[in-house]
């Protein structure tokens, strides 16, 4: 199905359809009003991408795709589809999307922004590039994604290393799975039908050339990935493509001495699992996550705590959870989610806004809680899960809060459903990442009063002082949904049933609940930006350097 695009001009929001015929909102704000843009990271057939920073908010480095239409031939479907996709994953080892927009020349696409570069790039041709251990670490984090992408019903069709992104320039830091552009929901590999031979070469499994397949493709490509990681050249090969799907077809896999007899047999194993030819003989995700390598101990200590897949009730290992770990004020998890849970809508709203302002460091304390908690490494946390990180921190909660706990975090996800196999809808009880994020963010210490106007400025771009339901349409629309007049209006009306539907940055303050920021702000005089931001704040001086 082709592009479809519909003009709302007040609202600012226009729309791409996917190849289901789901739409895709896009604003039409102008990008430059939102950010200011920096130096290219890399071009590409249909564009580039920049490196960028909030104008109300340096803080951060975004990455934008910064796409031609020109150039995309009727492809704009096929941007849909990555942008739909991407909305739905959320895992802390798959790139993250914010925002998009469009304007007569443009697509563009707001992105995390990944500073240690291309898994690619840290593969030296045949020597041994990663030690068995560092492949490990990475390994166990991309297959977790890889499980969680197909958990979700989508085929990612193009993991290759070009495709891995590193969060950070150390090694230690997250290794992220990018570029959604050829994926395909698993339905339509389900359906007997001959699908295109897609990806790239090196990297296709043998079924795939056949153009019958399924998840399990991804699994070779992964294979292939880890195979290049320890010896920095993949295991088939050749001068032209068709001998190389030849070899693929029907070459034996060879591990040669000189680069893997000081590699262990556990590893040799599950190269071999992940390379079988016979796709149905072949591991799933979920299965190679409990594989016997990532047990094995380097130097006597073992690269991860491999708590996988153990029963509930007996086998656990215990991971006691202390709050002040995690909370400076000694707050416990029930205490913290409880009080998310009352919250209103708008503000859970504002605060996932905020989430995606925040950078990784501001982030990592509870990147590793939400990693203690979620036992399964699924990427999500289960009711069970969040059960037993409440017993053992000594809460006692009884079994339906914590089921009123999780719908509360989840409430917003409205478009996200799955079917059981009588083919009916229904929204899986379970804690998305970037929900937990939102529930769990200290904003005693986050929301100061600079922290509240880059908020408050990022649904007023146009400096009006006040917020109106377009401006909370468009801010939808910049993140590729769409919310109607009645929701905005349940959300005002839980605010104040009196309200005139423009919310000052006064009203926007005590919506989020923030003593004594409104106490500090003279909200009579008009320029909001000279009372809170210094002329001599250091943020501000490095926004004018950055541009």
């Amino acid at each position: 199905m082709g592009c479809c695009v519909k003009s709302n001009k007040l609202h600012k929001i226009e729309t791409i359809k996917t190849s289901n015929g789901v739409t895709i909102f896009t604003s039409t704000t102008d990008i430059h009003k939102i950010y200011n843009f920096g130096k290219m990271m890399g071009l590409g057939v249909f564009g580039k991408v920049l490196i960028a920073k909030m104008k109300t908010n340096s803080e951060k480095l975004f990455a934008i795709k910064m796409i031609e239409k020109e150039k995309m031939n009727g492809k704009e479907t096929q941007l849909a589809n990555e942008i739909y996709f991407l909305q739905r994953l959320d895992h802390p080892n798959i790139i993250k999307f914010y925002e998009v927009y469009q304007n007569n020349l443009y697509f563009y696409i707001c992105m995390e922004y990944c500073a240690g570069g291309e898994l690619h790039e840290r593969i030296p041709k045949y020597s041994n590039a990663f030690t068995e251990k560092q492949t490990q670490q990475i390994a166990f984090k991309l297959l977790s994604a890889i499980a969680y992408i197909h958990e979700q019903g989508i085929i990612h069709r193009d993991i290759k290393p070009e495709n891995i992104l590193f969060s950070q320039k150390d090694l230690n830091s997250e290794p992220k799975i990018i570029d959604f552009g050829l994926a395909i929901k698993l339905e339509e590999s389900l359906e007997n039908k001959t699908l295109n031979c897609v990806g790239t070469p090196l990297y296709v499994a043998p079924e795939v050339i056949n153009g019958y397949y399924s998840e399990k493709c991804d699994l070779w490509s992964f294979g292939i990935v880890i195979f290049s990681m320890l010896c920095g050249y993949p295991p088939f090969y050749a001068t032209d493509k068709k001998q190389l799907f030849q070899h693929i077809q029907q070459q034996d896999l060879i591990f040669d001495s000189r680069h893997w007899n000081h590699l262990s047999k556990e590893i040799k194993s599950l190269i071999r699992r992940l390379l079988c030819k016979n796709p149905f003989l072949r591991p799933t995700a979920k299965e190679c996550l409990k594989d016997s390598w990532f047990s094995l101990k380097f130097d006597g200590v073992p690269s991860r705590n491999n708590n996988l897949f153990r029963s509930k009730t007996k086998t656990f290992i215990q991971r006691r959870i202390a709050p002040s770990d995690y909370f400076e004020d000694g707050r416990s998890i029930y205490e913290i989610l409880k009080n998310y849970r009352i919250g209103a809508r708008f503000k859970k709203e504002v605060m996932k806004i905020l989430i995606n302002q925040m950078n990784e460091k501001e982030l990592e304390h509870l990147k590793k809680l939400f990693q203690k908690i979620d036992e399964d490494n699924s990427g999500t946390i289960t009711y069970y899960e969040l059960e037993k990180a409440l017993l053992n921190e000594g809460s006692q909660v009884s079994h339906n809060e914590i089921k009123q706990l999780m719908i509360a975090i989840g409430m917003n996800n409205d478009d996200e459903t799955q079917e059981c196999s009588s083919g009916k809808s229904f929204k899986p009880l379970v804690i998305k990442y970037s929900d937990f994020l939102t529930a769990c963010i200290d904003e005693r210490r986050i929301l100061t009063k600079e922290k509240l106007l880059s908020l408050f400025k990022y649904f007023d771009h146009q400096n009006l002082n006040y917020i109106t339901k377009q401006n909370i349409q468009e801010v939808f629309a910049r993140h590729g949904k769409s919310i109607n007049d009645e929701k905005i209006n349940q959300m005002i009306y839980e605010i104040n049933p009196n309200h005139n539907l423009k919310i000052t940055f006064e009203e926007f303050c005590q919506i989020m609940s923030v003593e004594g920021v409104c106490q500090i702000i003279d909200f009579k005089d008009g320029n909001l930006e000279e009372q809170i931001i210094s002329p001599n704040n250091n943020n501000s001086k490095e926004l004018i350097q950055f541009e």
